[in-house]
């Protein structure tokens, strides 16, 4: 004998389990989907109510549920003159009662278009804001953290098309959800209608005996079941529908309305760290500068190359910090407790290390860090376009630094060595541990610095040193560059000045004269090349002989092409003040 209180059909048996597995870090909270379950076709649509926590048991339990639809006066509302319009929107309680529960989402219907959205209240109360994502979802996130993807929102089902197929979903982060059900003293219910189409489920034809169908009320649920005649359902005879109530989360805490300093205790101290023990012991921490990558990638972070500290729109920053060697940073941990929420002080701590392993990495890897070297290189890069412009005014050909490689020196020197756009990427960590496709996308980073490089001066500098127009018509910009060091070379070898005998030199030129200091140059330029290449036993080939002439093995990168990365920077510093010292007025 089938127990009805408990029974559910096979096609709809997974809405007696939990209604998630209460860790992941989002919860559906409302959703349309007709996509098939288990094998089964239908639809399944789900809000969330409120309801206060002294009704959660009776509401749960109560005959047939609670309503599942969210309903309000519209849209379109008929209000008769002295009425006033009622804003809500609710799910309606118990059978027989007047009730009404909050919802935290507000839907509507028209035609056959249906719209689900988060309420505003509830993205007011943490100041939540849209970030839109191409394929029409609304992501709200939290921007006093910043927390990302608080909810995430695709709002709009058309089921008059017929593809894609009707999908609205909204999720909410699980921490978001617990806090404002605390802060309003309520549950979180999932309302729901679902409906499958199945076969083969024996338990049918003892609950319909004989009955083509049949409804029941039952604890938090209204099941109804029916055997379907039509000959377009006999593939799937058996229909089920169940509209009903299920617990999503009962608030534990404030999470995010009362968030504390986690209790942490960093490497080399033996109690949780505290504010007050920061500010009265000044300690320090050390952490690797793989903690820079949660940040490194999105703009509204500002992450202070030489120092590793990272700040957030004036929200907060982590205060004195200084990089030690090539991998770790030092922080204050009195200011990363004072001026940072939580959840930040959380992920510096992730990547805590003792000072006695941040020093013995300093001892294995060396001082340099990638902020040492990156400034060298932009150091190098203006060396070269200095001399450039020294060189057209010798010529009187009239073209500054700027208009020669795009950024000029006293700009770049009052506003940071850091701050152009090209120099973003260059910054950007590189680990020991790198990837062969790391080491070649931060080939290309370096080679959009070279990019910067402008072909009209370039050229023009070339025809006022007397070499003509035919000879170099094709050059693109570092072939043309290249050609001034030869010419360079060509007149310091023979004993000419330069640019005075340029002459003398465009006599003994010649466009295969190797210049040594380009070699590294050229090898960027080819591993560049092989970035954007389908992957093969050429390339590699060519990979091995271009990361050669950087003095890079690559039989022994395979471990990590950190190394490698690093003499990229190295070595195309060295080279490009070794090109610009060429064009020193003799």
């Amino acid at each position: 004998m089938i127990e009805l209180a408990t029974y559910w059909p096979k096609s709809v048996a997974h809405l007696r389990d939990a209604y998630d597995d209460g860790v992941s870090d989002h919860v559906v909270i409302a959703e349309i989907t007709d996509a098939p379950l288990n094998g089964n076709k239908g639809v399944r649509t789900v809000s969330t109510a409120l309801v206060p926590l002294d009704q959660l048991d009776e509401v749960r339990n109560a005959p047939g549920g609670i309503g599942w639809e969210v309903k309000s006066w519209g849209p379109h509302p008929c209000v008769d003159e002295g009425q006033i319009y009622d804003t809500r929107f609710w799910v309606s309680g118990r059978k027989g009662r007047d009730e009404k529960f909050q919802t935290i989402i507000n839907s509507w219907k028209h035609h056959n278009q249906e719209v689900m959205l988060p309420d505003n209240v509830m993205l007011m109360a943490y100041g939540l804001i849209p970030r839109y994502i191409g394929d029409g979802t609304v992501c709200w996130d939290d921007p006093q953290a910043p927390v990302y993807d608080a909810l995430r929102v695709r709002s709009h089902v058309d089921y008059g098309r017929k593809a894609p197929r009707p999908f609205a979903q909204v999720t909410m982060r699980r921490d978001y959800l617990n806090d404002y059900c605390r802060l309003t003293s309520c549950a979180a219910v999932a309302v729901y209608y679902e409906e499958r189409f199945s076969s083969g489920d024996d338990t049918f034809d003892e609950i319909l005996q004989g009955q083509n169908g049949t409804e029941f009320e039952l604890p938090g649920r209204l099941l109804g079941m029916a055997l379907l005649k039509d000959k377009y359902y006999s593939g799937a005879p058996q229909f089920s529908r169940v509209w009903g109530c299920r617990l999503i989360l009962r608030p534990k805490s404030r999470p995010i309305t009362d968030a504390k300093d986690p209790e942490l205790v960093w490497p080399g101290d033996t109690a949780p760290m505290t504010l007050a023990r920061a500010s009265r012991e000044w300690m320090e921490g050390y952490v690797s500068d793989e903690v820079l990558r949660e940040y490194e990638s999105r703009p509204e972070f500002d992450v202070h190359s030489e120092s590793g500290g990272v700040s957030y729109n004036g929200w907060w920053a982590t205060g004195y910090s200084a990089r030690i060697g090539r991998n770790h940073i030092r922080i204050e941990l009195k200011k990363l407790y004072e001026g940072c929420p939580p959840h930040v002080i959380a992920h510096w701590h992730k990547f805590a290390v003792s000072e006695e392993v941040a020093e013995h990495d300093r001892e294995q890897y060396g001082p340099r860090n990638i902020a040492v070297r990156a400034k060298e290189l932009i150091h190098a890069y203006l060396h070269v376009t200095e001399s450039l412009e020294k060189l057209s005014n010798c010529l009187e050909a009239g073209f500054t630094q700027e208009e020669i490689g795009s950024l000029a020196t006293d700009k770049v020197k009052y506003s940071g060595w850091w701050s152009p756009s090209v120099m973003k990427p260059l910054t950007m960590i590189a680990s020991i541990s790198a990837s062969r496709d790391q080491f070649l996308a931060r080939a290309g980073s370096l080679f959009q610095l070279l990019e910067n490089l402008k072909l009209a001066p370039l050229r023009n500098l070339l025809i006022q040193l007397g070499l003509g127009k035919d000879k170099i018509k094709d050059f693109g910009a570092l072939k043309l560059l290249a050609t001034l060091c030869q010419l360079a070379t060509v007149a310091a070898s023979n004993g000419h000045a330069f640019p005075s005998d340029a002459d003398s030199a465009v006599r003994l030129w010649t466009p295969e004269l190797h210049i040594a200091a380009l070699d590294r140059v050229f090898a960027l330029q080819s591993l560049r090349v092989c970035a954007s290449h389908v992957p093969g036993a050429e390339q590699d080939k060519k990979i091995a002989i271009s990361a050669a002439r950087f003095g890079i093995d690559v039989a022994a990168a395979p471990t990590g092409w950190g190394y490698a990365i690093d003499a990229l920077y190295d070595g195309l510093a060295k080279d490009l003040d070794a090109i610009a010292d060429m064009f020193v007025p003799t």
